[in-house]
Parts: structure tokens; C-alpha cells; sequence
């Protein structure tokens, strides 16, 4: 495989080189290219299988780029590299046909190789159908197949399909980190190839129906009907097929499988489109993970407020992390994975590389290394169910904070360490220096004077920076009133809220309100 790297920093350029042993992968970096337009020369001059591509470049950016690949049909796979924050960006480029994105702050060796494994089983070397899990590509009818999928329908009067009310069927083995235990390391392609033999046997004397597997986990179907004139009729004939294919892998190997269904086409030239659809519907099962078969015509039509919403809270958490207001966030969090589940906006993948996005940002300020955040993510790469990922990275980002705030004042004595944890959870509560002398068995002046030698301001001094952070966050919610706020950090009247506030940010309650919101 012949890899091209495109990246206008010089330091990306040989983070990418050196991450791992390309040569060992079978790879051959042809060239590298600063900007846009030297990328496209050396695409042409070069003809590499897969370029690594930056999004954001002088002279011509990566969108560009992918608009004259496509306008030129060059025979190239394109991978985007992209920041946190480039995620408009990067769906346009997905719209161009980029084959996948990295995020570069996270981009690994573990990442890279994926990478290289599926370019190589989805297209092989110089764009063409490459090895699945089931062996290669051995016969002229699943080339064509193949080539179908991704927008070449010529030959394919050669299979059985034949134009009219058309619909693709994708399915994967439910579980399939599960299933493949039963088998050893060296027995393991026994799974798929038994998946493939089982499926085309039962599939052998139907009319219009063609299979294809992709990889050791997921396969194609194509469904035509012909001489059926009613949809109705072709949907049942579909279900029919679905629902056999289901029993007999049941029955046959003892695995369940998800079945993602396009929407209804009229000829060859949809079966691109019917792909798209079938993997789209496929997907929600990251959000229904108890369900089997899922319909593309089913599925709620996203609006582009949608998207933005999504973005918004996105960009949103970020801000929150950077001004460490960790409860902020954690509220935040709650909001934007209560929007996903209600509106099923984004794939898998793209939840991940939130979650990366973010964990990597919150290792960055409590000092983990960045080699401790892959590891954590890996940890969850077996979990395909959102409400699982989201409770466990949840629970993760919460044990960073609880770490970060441990580092922050590891200094401290145990009283005074103490006497902050309890401060940062009853802040709302009525606090004196004697209350803190009862809780921990000592004098009250004690407690006020150890408080300031340690921490270097007095403890009330410290309650009130403490109470207002916290109020700067809720008067960012127009559900609560000034005095809703006031009561809600610990402060008896709106008045002595007023003052403190002032005293603290130079602003009044209603004036910072006014300036942040």
C-alpha cells in the first residue's frame, strides 16, 4: 500500500512518520506535501492508494482538495486529520466521500493500524476490493458487488439482481467480541467463514438476491423485485429473507445478528445510496442495543438545528473545562447525552471521538499522561451501547476531578483537606468556625488559624470564592431567579448575595448575568 501525507505542520508530518513501522505494515510513504496544491501534484505524479489528509491548509484546504479529487475521479482514498474542533469541517469532508478522519491530538499507533486494516479490506491496494475475514475476493461477481457499494453499478447484469424495487441489507453478529471467545486465536476465521456458507446456501435458489461479506464481522445482501409491482409486496419479501437468514445463523452457528434495511430503490445506480442507508440504520443500534432489525424509512429525519444544537453543547463542555468548572461540565455532559439519546444525531464512532475528545482535554489538565487516556479509552472499545459508554465515562471523568482535586492539595494537612471536601459539598449550608471544631474534634480557633497559615486566606474568604464560582455557573440558567441563586450557594438574602458577588467579580448579580449570557 502507497500512502501519501498531507499536513502544512512539519511536526504532524513526523509524528505521523514515526508512530509506528510502516514498512513492517506493508506501507510505503511516497511523498509528503505541505499544502493543497502540492497535493494534488504529487497525488497525480505519485498515485497513492491513501493520502492522510489535513482539513485546514494554506493555499487550498482539505475540503478543496476532496472537491478536485472527486471532480478528477483520481483513485486515491482520502483520511482526514482534523482538530477537536473541526467537526463541521469533517462532516463535509465525509459528505465528499473521505473514507475516515483522525483527530490529531489523539491519533495513535493502535489508530493507524485499524486504519490500514480496513482501507485494506474494503479496498485493497489502488482502490479495488482487497481480503475479508473469509479469504479474498475470489470471483468476478464480488468485485462487481463490491464496486456497486461504492458507486460503480457497470456489470451488474451479471448477478442475479435485476432493476426494481431494490433495497440493501446489511447485518453483523451481535456481541461478536463475545461469540468469537468460542473460538481460538487460530481458529477464529472458522466463524465467518461457516456465517458465509450457511447464508449463501439458503440464499442459493432465490431470484434476485446476491451476498456479499465484508469482513469477519458484517455482510451484504442485495434484494431486487423485479416482477413484485406493489412495495408492499417487496418489503414482505424482504422481511421474509431477513427473517430466514436470522433463523438459519440461529439455528446453524448459535448467533444473533442486527439487520440494518435501506429504503426502497428503483435501480442499479441507488445501490450506493441503499448502502449509506442500511449502515445508517445499522448504527442505531448503538442507541437500541436490544433491538434486531432496524428500517432506514423508520428513522426521524435530522434537521441541521439538530447538528447545531449538538455542536452547541459541545462546544459549550470545552468552555466549561477550560475555566475548570467541573460541575458545569458533569451539568452539561447530562444535557448533551440526554439530546443524543432523544434524537440519535450522531453515530457511534463520532460519540467516541467526543468522549476522547474530551477526557484527553481534562487529562491535559490534571496532568495525565496522554498515553494513560488511550489506555482508558481502549477500555471501553467493547462497548457498543451508548447508555454503557455514557455511565462509564462518566464515572471516569468524575474520578479525574476527584484525582485533580487530591493533586491540587496534596499539600494541605489532613484537617484542612478535610474541612475543604466537606465545604465543597454542603457550600449551600450554614458553615461556621464551629461547626468545622464539632466535625473534626478541635477548637474552633485552631481551625481558623491553621486554615489561613496553609492555605493563605481565611476559611470564610475562602467559602465565599467558593459559593460565588458556583453562582457564576447557575445565573448562567434563566430558569432561577437572583434570589433562587443567592439561596441555592448559601446565602440568606439576595442583598448580602449582591454585595459578596460584587465584591468578588467587580459586577453585580444582574450585571454579569447580562455580560455572560
Amino acid at each position: 500500500m502507497r500512502i501519501l501525507i498531507v499536513d502544512d505542520e512539519p511536526l504532524v508530518r513526523i509524528g505521523i512518520k514515526s508512530a509506528i513501522d510502516w514498512e513492517a505494515q506493508g506501507v510505503d510513504i511516497v511523498g509528503e506535501a505541505g499544502d493543497g496544491e502540492e497535493a494534488l501534484r504529487m497525488i497525480t505524479a505519485t498515485e497513492p492508494d491513501v493520502v492522510l489528509l489535513d482539513i485546514k491548509m494554506p493555499k487550498m484546504d482539505g475540503i478543496e482538495v476532496l472537491r478536485a479529487i472527486k471532480d478528477r475521479q483520481l483513485p486515491v482514498q482520502a483520511i482526514v486529520l482534523s482538530s477537536f474542533d473541526d467537526m463541521t469541517y469533517v462532516k463535509e469532508a465525509l459528505k465528499l466521500g473521505a473514507f475516515d478522519y483522525f483527530h490529531k491530538p489523539d491519533m495513535n499507533e493502535r489508530e493507524l493500524t485499524a486504519m490500514l486494516k480496513s482501507v485494506r479490506e474494503q479496498f485493497g491496494s489502488r482502490g479495488t476490493p482487497a481480503q475479508t475475514g473469509a479469504g479474498a475476493v475470489g470471483n468476478r461477481k464480488e468485485q462487481i458487488l463490491y464496486d456497486a457499494l461504492h458507486g460503480h453499478d457497470h456489470d451488474l447484469h451479471e448477478t442475479r439482481l435485476k432493476e426494481g424495487n431494490m433495497y440493501v441489507v446489511l447485518f453483523k453478529i451481535r456481541n461478536y467480541h463475545t461469540v468469537i471467545q468460542r473460538y481460538a486465536k487460530e481458529t477464529e476465521s472458522i466463524l465467518p467463514n461457516t456465517v458465509q456458507n450457511v447464508v449463501s446456501e439458503i440464499l442459493s435458489t432465490e431470484k434476485e438476491v446476491e451476498y456479499l461479506q465484508l469482513d469477519e464481522q458484517c455482510s451484504a445482501v442485495f434484494i431486487s423485485n423485479s416482477e413484485l409491482k406493489s412495495l408492499l409486496a417487496s418489503l414482505t419479501r424482504v422481511n421474509k429473507m431477513v427473517q430466514m437468514i436470522s433463523s438459519a445463523l440461529k439455528r446453524f452457528v448459535n448467533i444473533d445478528i442486527v439487520l440494518g434495511i435501506s429504503d426502497w430503490f428503483a435501480d442499479f445506480g441507488g445501490i450506493r445510496k441503499g448502502y449509506e442507508q442500511a449502515g445508517t440504520a445499522l448504527a442505531h443500534q448503538f442507541y437500541h442495543p436490544d433491538t434486531s432489525i432496524f428500517y432506514y424509512q423508520h428513522l426521524k429525519q435530522k434537521s441541521e438545528s439538530v447538528y447545531k444544537q449538538a455542536d452547541a453543547y459541545l462546544s459549550q463542555m470545552k468552555s466549561a473545562l477550560r475555566e475548570d468548572s467541573n460541575d458545569r461540565f458533569m451539568e452539561l455532559l447530562s444535557k448533551w447525552e440526554k439530546f443524543l439519546e432523544q434524537e440519535e444525531c450522531m453515530e457511534e464512532k463520532d460519540v467516541r471521538k467526543v468522549y476522547e475528545g474530551l477526557l484527553f482535554m481534562i487529562g491535559e489538565s490534571s496532568g495525565t499522561p496522554g498515553s494513560a487516556v488511550q489506555e482508558d479509552a481502549a477500555a471501553f472499545e467493547e462497548i457498543h451501547d451508548f447508555q454503557q459508554l455514557s455511565a462509564a465515562y462518566r464515572a471516569l471523568f468524575e474520578e479525574r476531578f476527584k484525582n485533580r482535586y487530591h493533586l491540587e492539595h496534596k499539600g494541605y494537612s489532613q484537617l484542612t483537606r478535610n474541612i475543604m471536601e466537606y465545604t465543597e459539598e454542603h457550600y449551600p449550608e450554614s458553615l461556621s468556625l464551629k461547626l468545622f471544631g464539632d466535625l473534626f474534634h478541635v477548637s474552633p480557633n485552631y481551625v481558623s488559624r491553621l486554615f489561613k497559615q496553609e492555605v493563605g486566606q481565611g476559611l470564610f474568604d475562602y467559602i465565599n470564592e467558593l459559593r460565588i464560582e458556583k453562582a457564576k455557573v447557575l445565573l448562567k440558567d434563566y430558569r432561577y431567579k437572583i434570589y433562587d441563586v443567592a439561596e441555592m450557594v448559601g446565602f440568606n438574602n439576595q442583598a448580602h448575595f449582591a454585595i459578596v458577588f460584587q465584591k468578588y467579580t467587580g459586577f453585580s448579580p444582574k450585571q454579569y448575568r447580562k455580560e455572560e449570557v
